[in-house]
């Protein structure tokens, strides 16, 4: 599994398009590519679901693409805390199980880990 973060219009789908070459269809429900995981975990929480099985879940994907949000302003709200924590703290999991990890911003990539050097 290759983790792609980034924040939100930062060219992460670009990037997973033009280097692993999927296309649209693949990123449908099921498919190998987990575009938006942080609206996954947001939806889970909402229906109290198991965050951690759906962090399994996507760790057999091909690709999950997450943005990050957690910067900026802490939250008032405290169901949208737990989102931004829960959102993290599933991204280090994945970050732990993935072959490869790239940051994207301002539509540059930057690889954080790789099994073969980047």
């Amino acid at each position: 599994m290759i983790l792609i973060v980034g924040g939100a219009g930062q060219g992460k789908l670009a990037f997973a398009r033009e280097r692993f070459g999927f296309s649209g269809a693949d990123a449908a429900p099921g498919g190998p590519v987990w575009n938006d995981f942080h609206l996954a975990v947001r939806d889970c929480l909402r229906a109290g679901g198991d965050v951690a099985a759906l962090t399994e879940r996507a760790s057999r994907c091909e690709l999950v693409l997450c943005d990050e949000i957690g910067c900026g302003v802490v939250p008032i709200d405290r169901e949208e805390r737990r989102w931004r924590e829960e959102t993290g703290r599933a991204c280090q999991l994945l970050a732990q199980k993935a072959r490869a990890v790239y940051r994207v911003v301002c539509g540059i990539p930057v690889c954080l880990k790789e099994e073969e050097p980047c």
